[in-house]
């Protein structure tokens, strides 16, 4: 259908106005400024007739000038919002406003940024300022601004793309199975209808080799029938190997929120740095990252989206990551809703809510399975916490060190939140990219807990930004640390020991009884980390080299980022309508398989643990 046509009838006034699609969105572009100010109402009803976004702005030629904007934008904006930086794209007549406080320069009910797009007719989005200071952070911002000529193009081609093409009839949808199944890790999904070709997820396992380590394309699948990439989390085992799709010429669209995009880029940039280190050569380079970055099209929760002539996309939280997401897909105008939970949390965390279930449809669901054991029963949240604190006073008073290995994005964070509420006394080292993925949390703070964004955005008090953690910023740095020898915490990456900063200070304290290793994350099958939980007493280290275990080894089950099996069934059990199909993805085997059985059992649900190359048909 021709929206642009119906958006021109409907607007005589707009004669001379360039009007396009943006994605799925429909933008006016004109010099009236009075339609631009005051239209609101008459937009509403043209948006409530076709159900599609539409924004008005004004002709670039037409936006106050660039330094006669900043003045404006400056005296409009209470100093008490810090103002760091101001930068304009003008192809979208947008103007970007980095401040460390963004509600004092939003303004209350949006009363300041109202009253700048008033005085200049630019567009102000008002950004938080990346704390602690994140190169990683500036530079996915840099390569958006720099990018944003060729992202009006991308878009607009989108936009077409969705709806000048005439869709056949959606005789059929359904899901084929390229990774993730009765494993975990590479988790990739391949949705099709007669109309459209979407990936849900593309990941790596970690932990394994070959091509067991990849997504299943076979030999006749076309990179040019992609039509979009939906991806869930940021984490590798969905993530780590879009990149290398645009390697090898995906030119579409990437769907996530924001935090996924910026965290995505983040952890596949360390995944080249490990690669290169271990194998001499990597799958990827940061170049590809960069594309990615450019085409992705970042939504936000509850933003309903085409993403093709047939399939319209909704996201909403899934409790597992920083602006990890459910997916739900409206297949041919509500013909058939699938829902694609990813990693899920549905319990209550220091860092985020609860997963989403108050979906208004949902014919299939394809869940996830990692904790889905019958005895994957996890300890409440607070007896978790004091079962920390228990083994690092215990640890500390024999002299010894707490050598924690996490995961970048996700347990750092639970674990600094954690500190910070106990107010531990202890020296608490941060070494590998946990600290950058911090600067995205304070980023981001309305992806987080209620009550943890309301202490960062109404107080001011920032966990991520405490001076209790101490950055190890080198290798001189880490150096010194590991000859202290009094008691004191690190945090390190990687979580599942495959490499990493925690390396350096295994190898230092591990031969000793008296310091301890805590796991407070999921240890894939065939990484050191599991290696270490199994017992082993003599590890081999990536390089090689043999290393004796003697320091005392703990888990903690309680701090996992997903759900168990317990959690899983409540979720289903919450959901607001239940499925008439499952599918049981993303666990190991014998997991996958029990899961599948108790919500059959339980649910009287047609369930399945489906293996990889598998096709399942939903219409």
């Amino acid at each position: 259908m021709d929206y642009i046509k119906i958006v021109r009838e409907s607007f005589p006034e707009l004669s001379d106005a360039r009007i396009h699609y943006e994605g799925s969105k429909i933008v006016i572009y004109t010099r009236n400024k009075n339609f631009f100010l005051v239209q609101d109402e008459k937009i509403k009803e043209i948006v409530e007739k076709i159900k599609k976004r539409i924004e008005i702005r004004i002709e670039p030629d037409s936006l106050l000038q660039t330094d006669l904007a900043i003045k404006k934008i400056k005296e409009i904006i209470p100093k008490e919002a810090e103002v760091s930086e101001i930068y304009f794209e003008p192809d979208f007549s947008r103007v970007i406003i980095e401040v460390r406080h963004p509600q004092i320069a939003i303004g209350e009910r949006g009363e300041v940024v109202r009253r700048i797009k008033k005085e200049t007719f630019w567009i102000p989005l008002v950004q938080r300022v990346a704390t602690p200071k994140s190169p990683y952070v500036e530079a996915i911002r840099k390569t958006l601004f720099k990018s944003s000529s060729f992202r009006k193009r991308f878009l607009n081609n989108i936009g077409k793309k969705i709806y000048l093409t005439e869709p056949k009839e959606t005789k059929y949808a359904r899901v084929i199975a390229l990774g993730g199944c009765r494993e975990v890790g590479r988790s990739c999904f391949l949705l099709q209808t007669p109309n459209s070709n979407v990936l849900l997820d593309c990941g790596i396992s970690t932990g394994v080799t070959g091509e067991d380590q990849y997504p299943i394309f076979l030999q006749d699948f076309d990179i040019d029938s992609l039509d979009a990439i939906v991806l869930s989390h940021a984490h590798l085992d969905h993530a780590g190997f879009i990149p290398y799709l645009y390697k090898i010429g995906y030119k579409g669209p990437l769907y996530c929120t924001e935090p996924t995009r910026e965290l995505a880029a983040l952890l596949q940039t360390d995944t080249i740095q490990l690669m290169q280190k271990e194998t001499g050569k990597s799958l990827y380079t940061s170049s590809d990252i960069k594309k990615m970055i450019k085409y992705a099209i970042p939504l936000k929760y509850k933003e309903v989206t085409d993403i093709t002539s047939d399939i319209r996309l909704i996201f909403e939280n899934a409790g597992h990551l920083l602006g990890s997401a459910i997916s739900h897909f409206n297949i041919a105008n509500g013909k058939e809703n699938l829902i694609y939970t990813g990693d899920i949390k549905y319990s209550v965390s220091n860092l985020l809510d609860p997963a989403f279930t108050q979906f208004l449809r949902c014919e299939s669901l394809i869940i996830e399975s990692t904790y889905g054991g019958p005895n994957d029963l996890t300890p409440r949240l607070e007896d978790a916490e004091k079962e920390l604190i228990s083994i690092i006073e215990e640890t500390s008073k024999r002299g010894g060190k707490i050598l924690i290995p996490s995961f970048a994005v996700g347990r750092g964070q639970e674990l600094m939140v954690i500190f910070e509420k106990y107010n531990i006394e202890l020296p608490i080292y941060i070494d590998g990219m946990i600290f950058d993925a911090s600067s995205i949390h304070s980023t981001y703070p309305k992806y987080l807990a209620y009550n943890l964004q309301r202490k960062i955005i109404d107080e001011n008090k920032n966990p991520f930004e405490s001076d209790r953690f101490i950055h190890v910023a080198n290798y001189k740095e880490r150096e010194d640390i590991l000859e202290d020898e009094n008691p004191y915490i690190v945090i390190a990456t990687s979580g599942m020991m495959n490499g990493g900063p925690i390396l350096e200070y295994l190898k230092k304290f591990g031969p000793d009884k008296k310091n301890t290793l805590i796991f407070v994350g999921y240890q894939a099958h065939g990484t050191l980390g599991n290696k270490i939980q199994q017992g082993y007493k003599e590890i081999e280290l990536p390089n090689g080299e043999k290393l004796q275990i003697n320091l005392e080894v703990r888990t903690l089950n309680g701090l996992s980022g997903h759900s168990d099996r317990k959690q899983l069934l409540n979720f289903i059990g919450h959901l607001k309508e239940k499925p008439k199909r499952v599918l049981v993805v993303h666990g190991e085997e014998s997991k996958a398989l029990s899961l599948s059985g108790a919500i059959q059992k339980i649910f009287n649900i047609e369930c399945y643990a489906p293996m990889n190359l598998e096709a399942f048909r939903f219409i």
